[in-house]
């Protein structure tokens, strides 16, 4: 299985996740946006249970978006990691804070009526393996 790193801006958290990309996405969502500071968020999947904290401040702080979505972000430097619902195998992670960004060119663009009206987005072509996350 193809492994990949990652960590926040201080390095302070950092991981791994193993596995193949899965369901790379754009997400304009409010709380997203919000989150980032940014029109969208690059999330991509990896297999919940390949998940390693790797780094010298261990796992990150959570904070619940919703009562069952927990997203996970560095408490020194703020970058937000990871993201998991409950009960899902899958954790999702930020695109930029892998280390190696390839393959993860977004398929969709979940909540696509909310972004910024200048946002103008050119997708990748659609995956063989029919995961796309392109509406809410």
């Amino acid at each position: 299985m193809p492994v990949r790193t990652g960590h926040c801006q201080c390095g302070g958290i950092s991981y791994q996740v193993s596995g193949i990309p899965d369901d790379p996405h754009l997400c304009s969502c409010d709380h997203e946006t919000r989150i980032s500071g940014g029109p969208a968020v690059l999330w991509v999947g990896f297999p919940l249970n390949s998940l390693t904290w790797t780094g010298p401040g261990g796992e990150p702080k959570w904070y619940s978006t919703y009562p069952t979505l927990h997203r996970g972000f560095c408490p020194d430097c703020g970058t937000h990691l990871v993201s998991v619902a409950d009960g899902s195998s899958t954790i999702m992670v930020t695109g930029f804070s892998l280390t190696d960004q390839s393959g993860i060119e977004p398929l969709g663009h979940s909540y696509r009526e909310n972004a910024a009206p200048w946002m103008h987005v050119t997708l990748a072509p659609p995956s063989t393996s029919g995961a796309i996350h392109d509406t809410p």
